[in-house]
């Protein structure tokens, strides 16, 4: 009986690992968001199929991982996606232009570099991979962004490039 019990045990391992790793394996990470509110992030991936090319039908996938809550993952809400949001189309040169709400004035390319997806972004008008935009923003009810800074590796020299962009306060028209 107790062997059968650690049998058990064993296989279930066994099972889980694999069904694991076959979700990772299918999507890939891509860059991620850090605000300084608190030290949860939300997480950007390429979802690829299986034949290692990005899904056409439904090619990126983003979520919080909840550091405050011990890295738990949490999809994003629908009030959420008006902040972490994106806009995605195919362009017919091969690659994908995502346009984040948080950055909204850049494009970013999803294209496959040898077999490794990358977020292809001008920082600083440099060809740059993307890795992470921090953003901050003040502490009201609303939070309106201050700036945020991007954060990626040029393309041609592979080192690290920044960029912090402010956000223009609106002026006020008096009548």
């Amino acid at each position: 009986m107790k062997r059968k019990i650690i049998t058990f045990f064993f296989v279930s391992l066994a099972f889980i690992f694999l069904v694991t790793s076959a979700y990772t394996s299918s999507n890939k990470n891509l860059f991620k968001i850090e605000r300084n509110k608190n030290t949860n992030i939300v997480m950007y991936d390429v979802i690829l199929n299986s034949n290692g090319e990005i899904n056409k039908s439904n090619p990126i996938n983003f979520y919080w991982i909840l550091y405050t809550k011990q890295g738990q993952h949490k999809k994003i809400t629908t009030f959420e996606k008006k902040a972490y949001g994106f806009k995605i189309k195919y362009n017919n040169s091969g690659y994908y232009e995502l346009i984040l709400k948080a950055v909204p004035n850049k494009i970013i390319k999803i294209i496959m570099i040898n077999g490794i997806p990358k977020a292809e972004i001008k920082i600083n008008n440099k060809k740059s991979y993307l890795s992470k935009v921090y953003v901050f923003a003040n502490n009201s009810f609303i939070p309106k962004v201050s700036y945020y800074t991007l954060i990626g590796i040029d393309v041609e020299t592979g080192t690290t490039v920044i960029e912090k962009i402010t956000n223009k306060p609106h002026k006020v028209v008096h009548k």
